[in-house]
């Protein structure tokens, strides 16, 4: 094709968002029973199914769609089957509050789905430099830290009451080799 395009995104007047919901479906004429399905994509023009049993494409078929807390009925007719398990519909009849809340629907899909992108977008920027330059802030913090208080990383080692002076006194008192400062960490 001269635009470049494929002959599936040609025929398509409208995002597709994925999204998943629950579908029950009822080819038409209708005997009164349904297939139970599952929703995988969604446009303001149609949907693709999941479904147990094969439907013949070109068939008509009413379809209730549950995505989120929404829930619509429309008139669908098949243009696409792949498998024996799997239907596209394009929506050829849709009453007004119908139309209404799909519009409603598939905008929130479209913001979360720009949010996903913009997500993805700025992990994908963090370079090695930027990682890099972040774990030396995180260095640098941890080297303040430890000269603020010089006891990190160290191990304090247990101390009779006889050996130590008291807590009052600020002074050094030996434990074995090792110079203990007696620090009250409750008080």
């Amino acid at each position: 094709m001269a635009n470049g395009k494929s002959a599936e995104e040609d025929r398509r007047r409208t995002a597709r968002f994925s999204c998943g919901g629950q579908a029950q479906v009822s080819p038409l004429p209708s005997n009164g029973l349904f297939m139970p399905g599952m929703i995988r994509d969604l446009s303001l023009h149609g949907c693709w199914v999941e479904i147990p049993q094969p439907i013949d494409c070109g068939a008509r078929a009413e379809i209730l769609v549950r995505v989120n807390a929404a829930s619509f009925r429309a008139v669908g007719e098949v243009r696409a089957v792949r498998g024996r398990s799997g239907a596209g519909l394009e929506f050829v009849q849709l009453s007004l509050g119908g139309k209404d809340l799909l519009g409603d629907l598939i905008a929130q899909l479209a913001r979360l789905q720009a949010l996903m992108n913009k997500l993805k977008s700025d992990r994908r920027k963090m370079d090695a430099e930027t990682f890099r330059k972040e774990l030396e802030q995180g260095r640098l913090e941890a080297m303040a830290l430890s000269r603020r208080f010089p006891f990190l990383g160290t191990t304090l080692s247990a101390m009779n009451p006889e050996e130590a002076k008291t807590e009052s006194t600020g002074e050094l008192a030996k434990a074995g080799e090792h110079e203990v400062l007696p620090v009250n960490l409750f008080g």
